[in-house]
């Protein structure tokens, strides 16, 4: 090479050699940036695990009894939603048609239809490679019409944060409520409403379902609630005992009680051999004799004279009768 030549080798590289070194340092700083947000984030910077959270911090977003999502209303989820933003600002479309292989139970980043913000979310569904359902990971809520260029690659460093979004179900619900996955118009307007007051809400974790962060892996795809869960809303109240006072959900919850009074005289309907038993322990009581129907004493009965009707009574024996009986009482 000639020294021209040299020298703009020796530039490239220098500036190559900066360009990865930047980078580095971006990411450096981006990694401890995420992780000091995760310790802000307190209990929630964690995946939700069994156990009591006691801070009125849990909001509904959407859903059915069976299986509603709630997601942890902290200051720390503003603070993930900043970074994101500002990571892809000036991006007025995605990228969605450049990333490879994306399909049902990828993670990306994706434009909300709504505000057009950019949240973490897992892709549901693709209808013929150009329409995407996705799930916001953070929130719970649903898109259903967006395109490739609301689609943005994912940053694997974003899963230092747990969703803050959860799909749970109530404990010790009845079967008419815990397999309650489509409602009518009204269930849905009574229980959204219920729902939506109780907010922000205590929470008790009696039972987790799935492996925690199982949502950052592409091959699992959610079939059912992670969190069976006691709530109480911001009055104190349990949620699901006053889903249970609600008129559209009456006959939910009355269907247990009709189930229990129709099983319980089963259980209580003593067998031929127990009542012998019984009757055996109980004093022999003696039968009493007939009582002499005193109403007919001085009468002159009547005698059957063949199979024709009998003639009518005469007024005579009809108003003796009634004297009889009127003294008897």
């Amino acid at each position: 090479f000639s020294q021209p030549e040299k020298t703009s080798v020796l530039v490239r590289g220098l500036q190559q050699s900066r360009a990865v070194s930047n980078c580095s340092l971006v990411d450096d700083y981006r990694h401890q940036q995420l992780e000091q947000m995760k310790k802000r984030l307190g209990e929630y910077g964690e995946p939700l695990m069994v156990g009591e959270y006691k801070q009125l911090r849990m909001m509904f977003d959407s859903g059915c009894p069976a299986m509603f999502w709630l997601f942890a209303h902290t200051d720390g989820l503003y603070d993930l939603q900043d970074v994101i933003q500002r990571k892809l600002r000036g991006k007025q479309s995605g990228d969605g048609a450049e990333v490879v292989g994306i399909g049902v139970g990828s993670m990306v980043l994706a434009r909300y239809s709504v505000d057009k913000a950019v949240y973490r979310a897992k892709v549901e569904e693709v209808i013929e490679g150009e329409l995407f359902s996705v799930r916001y990971i953070d929130y719970g809520n649903r898109d259903d019409t967006l395109t490739k260029d609301d689609i943005y690659p994912w940053d694997e460093m974003l899963e230092i944060i747990p969703p803050q979004a959860v799909p749970c179900c109530f404990y010790k619900a009845s079967e008419a409520i815990s397999k309650k996955t489509s409602l009518n118009l009204k269930e849905m307007e009574a229980f959204t409403l219920l729902m939506k007051q109780s907010s922000p809400m205590q929470m008790d974790v009696h039972k987790r379902n799935n492996l925690a962060l199982d949502v950052f892996d592409p091959s699992v795809h959610q079939l059912g609630p992670d969190l069976v869960v006691s709530l109480r809303g911001k009055d104190g109240r349990d949620v699901l005992h006053k889903l249970s006072k609600l008129p559209a959900f009456a006959t939910c919850f009355s269907q247990k009680t009709q189930q229990l009074e129709k099983v319980e005289p089963i259980a209580v309907v003593p067998t031929v051999k127990a009542m012998k038993q019984l009757e055996a322990l109980q004093p022999h009581v003696p039968m009493r004799a007939v009582p002499h129907p005193l109403h007919l004493d001085d009468a002159d009965l009547a005698h059957d004279i063949g199979d024709d009707p009998p003639s009518p009574v005469h007024p005579m024996f009809t108003s003796r009768a009634v004297e009889k009986v009127m003294s008897w009482l």
